[in-house]
């Protein structure tokens, strides 16, 4: 099996960057990562143990870039 992968990079209209990334493994298991930065780069939230329940890769996608931008959009930037 080969890996499949899905990457999604946002700027919120309050200048705060959400990266999301979700991979199917080689045994089939999904990786994922949810990260969440200041305009400035530093890091608000990172979490590469995400644990969606029950979904699908695209699933699982799109539930994480949901979480970032309610981070993200929660966030007053410093």
């Amino acid at each position: 099996m080969t890996e499949r992968h899905l990457d999604h990079v946002e700027t919120l209209s309050n200048g705060c960057t959400i990266q999301v990334k979700a991979k199917i493994l080689r045994d089939g298991s999904l990786q994922m990562f949810v990260g969440v930065y200041n305009p400035d780069g530093t890091p608000v939230a990172e979490n590469d143990h995400p644990a969606p329940d029950h979904l699908d890769m695209e699933g699982a996608f799109d539930w994480g870039i949901d979480m970032a931008r309610s981070i993200g959009n929660r966030h007053t930037p410093q």
